[in-house]
């Protein structure tokens, strides 16, 4: 498919590119064929009275319906597709109510049209289920904002969910009681999140609650992770538990807005670099452990400023000398 600004148009894509699917065998069974250098492509309308086939012309109405369709083509083995990608296009002028329980494999998930912003919105919160078949393996997002709709998290990944990556998202807590935008939890190898937004709820205009930890990283084996230029607001940012072998992880480019500490690496084998950190607890103490905890040797270009405090844009590491 050429390249379109999905962000802004919708469903309005040029005629001759449905003649093309249709060419390229558009309906064939549940599967799409999609673009020449990929494998299906399905599309959802949360607008829509009735759900369809999953085509441009007549979309699916839910995500679950098009994750669904794209895990059983793209382990067909008849038509080779394994070691390409599924894509799924989604829109909904307000917002879409589901909860998943299943990613799709291998498949980039791209939002378009209207909601506050020019991407759609995606109400409810997200277990993954246990992997038994791949699934969760392979997943992008792209274009979202996510509205956390209980007192947990807004995307519970468990073991084994391979190279998951949330790209240009919003991420939106409750008032109050919204534990992680996103927490990870052994063996997630391969995580992404790259120039997204957690953001601080706003209700009537007024700053509300924040998530307890943006991004939570547990267990072992969490090894290959790039954590960058994203905004986070949140009672503590990044926390990566102690654990072995999470290596090749590399939090870089960030602002963090942080009640208490903004980069937590309990596990100090991250390579913390070139963030900007602001801390509403006393960063006045020794290295500025209230603000960022992690291996000094890995780390490098990154400021902190401690509201309230006599740290401000002060680089880290950096040596504080206490006085009576």
């Amino acid at each position: 498919m050429r390249k379109r600004d999905f962000f802004h148009t919708g469903l309005d894509v040029a005629r001759s590119e449905c003649q093309q699917h249709r060419r390229l065998g558009a309906i064939n069974g549940m599967v799409l064929a999609g673009s020449p250098a990929g494998a299906a492509d399905y599309y959802v309308d949360g607008n829509v009275a009735f759900t369809g086939s999953g085509s441009l012309d007549e979309p699916f109405s839910t995500l679950a319906e098009a994750i669904a369709a794209s895990n059983t083509s793209i382990q067909l083995r008849d038509n080779r597709w394994w070691a390409r990608r599924n894509r799924i296009f989604a829109c909904g002028d307000h917002e879409i109510t589901e909860d998943l329980t299943v990613f799709p494999e291998k498949c980039d998930i791209i939002g378009f049209g209207y909601d506050v912003e020019a991407k759609p919105c995606l109400t409810g919160h997200h277990t993954i289920a246990a992997i038994a078949t791949g699934y969760a393996r392979g997943t992008r997002w792209f274009n979202w904002r996510f509205q956390n709709d209980n007192a947990g998290e807004t995307f519970y990944l468990p073991t084994l969910s391979y190279a998951c990556e949330w790209h240009g998202c919003d991420f939106e807590p409750l008032a109050t009681g919204s534990t992680h935008a996103i927490r990870l939890v052994d063996d997630n190898r391969g995580f992404k999140m790259i120039g997204c937004r957690i953001l601080q709820s706003v209700a009537g205009g007024i700053a509300a609650g924040v998530f307890a930890e943006g991004i939570k990283v547990e267990g072992n084996g969490q090894h290959d992770m790039i954590i960058a230029g994203n905004f986070m607001r949140a009672t503590e940012g990044i926390h990566v538990i102690a654990g072995a072998a999470n290596y090749n992880m590399i939090i870089d480019d960030n602002i963090i807005h942080s009640t208490a500490i903004a980069i937590n690496d309990v596990a100090s084998l991250a390579y913390v670099t070139n963030n900007n950190v602001i801390t509403d607890a006393d960063a006045d103490v020794a290295a500025g452990e209230q603000a960022i905890v992690c291996n000094l040797s890995y780390a490098n270009g990154n400021f902190v400023t401690g509201t309230g405090t006599g740290i401000k844009n002060a680089p880290f590491p950096f040596q504080v000398v206490l006085t009576s």
